[in-house]
């Protein structure tokens, strides 16, 4: 087993670790800030198309409008640009719902690239790090000229701990891009759906 020097000693001698625990450090940092993002973001999908359902119904468009600028999330934003400029046509009012709908996909996968880039490199680097363990192991052996199964098990059980580690920052790393993916994928059916909604509306009012 290995002891706290030990493992003290691998991480001044390996600088693989060192990146890991870097690596480390910014999937926690981009995964709290993506959680904190959506937390402060988040709506009642339901509430709102109720609302809008209601609204549209009655044809009061001044008082959807409003409810929208309260802060009703990405949907109440996406809307909202389709009512500002109903007047301008249905084909013009179907591009500004398209350019809302994609500026909100880009504020929601902001980060995200980081998240999954360090899930797909960790293990990548984690392996590194044990095969230039494995090869400092024996290299040791050769100069020293000693060394039996022990040594060598000893050596490669310290290498073996930057695949650990990369393995571990992968895992994090990938659970959180997969939880912050699929929130974007509702969010998309969600926004698609009141943009349906819209539509039907807008496909049976009269243009002025």
């Amino acid at each position: 087993m290995l002891s706290v020097d030990s493992l003290t000693e691998l991480l001044l001698k390996s600088p693989t670790m060192l990146v890991l625990i870097f690596c480390s450090i910014l999937v926690v940092t981009f995964a709290l800030e993506r959680w904190l993002y959506f937390m402060r973001t988040r709506y009642s999908a339901n509430e709102f198309k109720a609302t809008m359902r209601k609204h549209l119904a009655r044809n009061q468009l001044g008082e959807f409008a409003k409810y929208c600028q309260r802060g009703s999330g990405s949907l109440g934003r996406i809307m909202g640009a389709g009512l500002d400029n109903l007047s301008a046509g249905r084909d013009q009012v179907d591009q500004l719902l398209d350019t809302e709908m994609e500026k909100e996909q880009v504020l929601m996968e902001r980060n995200l690239i980081v998240l999954g880039t360090l899930a797909n490199i960790a293990p990548l680097l984690g392996l590194f790090g044990t095969v230039v363990g494995i090869i400092r192991a024996f290299k040791d052996i050769a100069v020293t000229g000693s060394g039996g199964s022990s040594v060598i098990a000893m050596g490669v059980s310290e290498a073996l701990l930057t695949t650990a580690a990369g393995i571990v920052v992968a895992v994090i790393a990938t659970v959180f891009y997969n939880a912050f993916t699929r929130t974007i994928r509702v969010r998309n059916t969600e926004a698609e759906d009141a943009r349906n909604m819209f539509w039907k509306y807008v496909n049976s009012r009269p243009v002025e």
